[in-house]
This record gives structure tokens, C-alpha cells and sequence, in this order.
């Protein structure tokens, strides 16, 4: 149970910083700000895709316990 409990905070970490990231049309070149962290709303931008739709189910079924990890 532990190495389950593991391998989803690895994998829901690896989605966090993800979204975090700035996608490439978030970058302007021209700019002497760096952007660090992405203010979209979803995985490819501020529109709903097929790959939010696909997702939300998947984390709509995890559910967190009462109890400490």
C-alpha cells in the first residue's frame, strides 16, 4: 500500500509541475521578465481540451483518507 501511496504522489507531483511550467506561447522572447510559473487555467492553455476531459475523471476518483501519509 505504501509503494501505491508513493507512486501517486510521484506521478500527481510530476502533474503539478507541469502545470506549473509555462507552455511556449506563454513565453515572450522580447520580454525581460522571466515567467516562471504558468497562469493557465488548463494542461494547454485557458480552453478546456479533450485532454482536461480526459484527465478529470481520473482524478475525480481519487479520494484522500483521514488518515497521515
Amino acid at each position: 500500500l505504501a509503494a501505491l501511496e508513493r507512486g501517486l504522489l510521484k506521478t500527481l507531483q510530476k502533474l503539478d509541475e507541469y502545470l506549473r511550467s509555462p507552455l511556449p506561447d506563454e513565453i515572450d522572447h522580447n520580454s525581460i521578465e522571466d515567467i516562471k510559473v504558468s497562469d493557465r487555467k488548463f494542461l494547454d492553455g485557458n480552453e478546456m481540451t479533450l485532454a482536461d476531459c480526459n484527465l478529470l475523471p481520473k482524478l475525480h476518483i481519487v479520494k484522500v483518507s483521514g488518515g497521515v501519509f
